[in-house]
């Protein structure tokens, strides 16, 4: 602030202060608070599973994004190693003022790697999977159509979180896992398939994932400041112990009527 002392007299300067009220932060998280990825299988396969050979396979995440970035990622006809088959896969995670949301989707997808086991290739129409976080919670769904396990059985879908559907010693599969960290964060797999490995599946061990969606928790930082008080700064005397006085119109303007 610039001040102009051009009058002689003494200068009072009252300042205003004005407080700042903040409105309420936006929702908050860690950078990697969310994530998503369109498949993933890490497996190793018996000979004639998927040929003569024994097979091992780590796909790592097929067509990831975080709220860290990228945010969104796409992949169209995927031959996941042989064990998946799908017409386009995509997945997103974006981080916004109300929260955490994360998606993932698979469309037209088959599973190969259980056709000899099932006597024919489980196929679904489409596997998606999400999650929503907020200063409220966080919450996951997924959504599978048209879902034929060929011989391996019905699996009556109604919603539920974890339906499964399993062959002891051989296979799990689960659809609509949710799994809640200790922290907190929730992971969405649309189906887990996990290869249990018993020595009378002749098929392996090892687990594949599809549209998988995670959200971890998120905070809200409010912050609201009070408007402070006004205050009242009286700027330094002249020098010397003397003080001016105003002087009354017509009055002498030297002698002692003019200085106290």
């Amino acid at each position: 602030m610039r001040l102009d002392m051009r009058t002689r007299g003494t200068a009072v300067l009252s300042a205003v202060v004005v407080g700042v009220v903040g409105a309420a932060a936006p929702a908050s998280a860690e950078p990697d608070a969310g994530s998503a990825f369109g498949a993933s299988a890490r497996v190793s396969l018996l000979p004639g599973v998927l040929g003569e050979q024994g097979l091992t396979v780590d796909t790592g995440r097929l067509a990831p994004s975080s709220t860290a970035g990228p945010t969104e990622a796409s992949v169209v006809d995927v031959p996941l190693a042989g064990l998946v088959r799908a017409k386009a896969v995509t997945s997103s995670s974006v981080a916004s003022r109300a929260g955490v949301h994360s998606t993932a989707a698979i469309v037209d997808a088959s599973l190969p790697v259980l056709a000899a086991l099932a006597g024919g290739t489980p196929t679904v129409r489409t596997l998606a999977s999400e999650c929503t976080a907020t200063p409220a919670g966080v919450t996951g769904s997924a959504t599978v159509v048209d879902l034929d396990l060929a011989g391996l059985g019905r699996l009556p879908l109604d919603g539920s979180p974890n339906q499964r559907l399993g062959i002891p010693g051989v296979l799990e599969l689960v659809v609509n896992e949710q799994v809640t960290a200790a922290d907190g964060t929730l992971t969405v797999n649309a189906l887990h398939l996990r290869l249990l490995g018993g020595p009378a599946a002749q098929l392996g061990s090892g687990d594949v994932i599809l549209a998988s969606s995670t959200c971890g928790r998120v905070t809200s930082v409010a912050q609201t400041t009070t408007p402070a008080a006004p205050t009242t700064t009286t700027a330094p005397r002249p020098a010397g112990d003397r003080q001016v006085a105003q002087v009354p119109v017509g009055a002498p303007e030297t002698g002692s009527a003019g200085l106290r």
